[in-house]
């Protein structure tokens, strides 16, 4: 039997008068459902109905308050569905119990009703509140998978184009070569280079899932060798800077070899595009550690201000100064997922003499 109106509370209580009573107390604001035990309101909850609040009297014949909230809790969490129970017993041990059931809260008998309708309004509030939570939470993630379905199909459309402006771009440079003109080419090569790079970080960034992270596939791999690689490359896209690379140590793992050369390559370009011109870029690796390799890249240059550099690793975000059109901010935070796909480690320090992004790597 149902009155008034609001949230629906359920009342068990194998008493009619105890369970009159507070009814009486809570239906000038909820709307209010009596049971007589705990065996009517299970029956009940398994239809798939459920209420907004459950109490329940201690003391019953079929089942007591705490085995009700035991069997509720097996299938719903406290949040879901909260859980006040009246009793008359006073002693802490009998409230561990309780709560250790899962029920929310109590109140003792005889109960006052100011007392009784404002725990009942806090615990409603509460579930309310949670539902709305749960409600944002799932927008939210449609509207991510929603961006990321979109960034991933631009990305891979965008491939298609710039693939053919590389070739037309490299038969224009063999065309032009010791022509004026063949500045010009090279310089649109690096361009659709650096559109290039920020279209497979795009696409990066739409493989990380919160729950696993950025897929790795792990092969023996040389840490040393892979650098090198890089540097050489650097070296040719960028004839202005000089490149030191120390190797310490046996630099050998378990590691996926792509991944790694991206771990250099973005850490290597950002020491790049932030380093003082006619400074060199100072990469170093050290494998004297049986367990794991630790890179350092290293520039002087700006340092980076406290604030933002708590968040360089961060999606889509940027140091201060860096040139328009270098990147979408994604670069370093790729690095950062993919040490720790590896279980490793990645911090960066900076100040007026130089700024170090330090990467540890365990071997396997």
């Amino acid at each position: 039997m149902a009155e008034g109106a609001g949230p629906t509370v359920w009342v068990v209580d194998d008493s009619p008068l105890q369970a009159r009573v507070c009814q009486t107390a809570l239906s000038a604001r909820y709307d209010v459902t009596v049971f007589d035990g705990g065996a009517a309101v299970l029956e009940t909850l398994s239809l798939g109905e459920a209420p907004e609040l459950l109490v329940l009297d201690w003391h019953m014949p079929d089942m007591s308050g705490v085995d009700v909230c035991r069997f509720v809790r097996q299938t719903v969490d406290s949040a879901q569905l909260p859980i006040l129970i009246l009793t008359a017993n006073s002693t802490n041990e009998s409230l561990l119990e309780g709560l250790a059931a899962g029920a929310n809260d109590f109140v003792r008998k005889p109960f006052l009703t100011p007392e009784l309708n404002a725990r009942v309004a806090a615990l409603v509030r509460s579930a309310a509140l949670h539902r709305k939570l749960l409600a944002t939470e799932k927008q939210l993630r449609v509207e991510a998978d929603f961006r990321e379905r979109f960034m991933g199909m631009l990305a891979h459309d965008l491939r298609q184009p710039l693939n053919s402006i590389f070739m037309a771009n490299g038969a224009l440079v063999s065309a032009l070569a010791g022509s004026p003109l063949s500045k010009s080419a090279e310089i649109q090569r690096r361009a659709a280079g650096r559109m290039k790079h920020m279209i497979e970080e795009m696409l990066d960034f739409t493989r990380i899932r919160p729950e696993t992270g950025m897929p790795i596939h792990r092969a023996p791999t040389d840490f040393a060798a892979a650098a090198a690689g890089i540097v050489e490359e650097m070296k040719s896209s960028h004839p202005e800077k000089s490149f030191d690379l120390q190797v310490v140590g046996d630099c050998v793992g378990n590691w996926d070899p792509e991944r790694l050369a991206q771990v250099c390559t973005n850490l290597i370009c950002n020491a790049v595009e932030h380093g003082a011109p006619g400074t060199p870029v100072l990469i170093r690796l050290d494998g004297t550690d049986s367990a794991a390799v630790e890179m350092s890249v290293s520039n002087v240059g700006q340092p980076i201000a406290p604030d933002v550099l708590a968040q360089l690793f961060l999606p889509f975000r940027r140091a201060t100064g860096k040139v328009p059109g270098t990147g979408v901010g994604l670069g370093l935070y790729i690095v950062e997922q993919i040490v720790s796909a590896h279980g490793g480690a990645i911090a960066a320090h900076s100040d007026h003499a130089a700024t170090r992004f330090v990467a540890r790597l365990p071997r396997a």
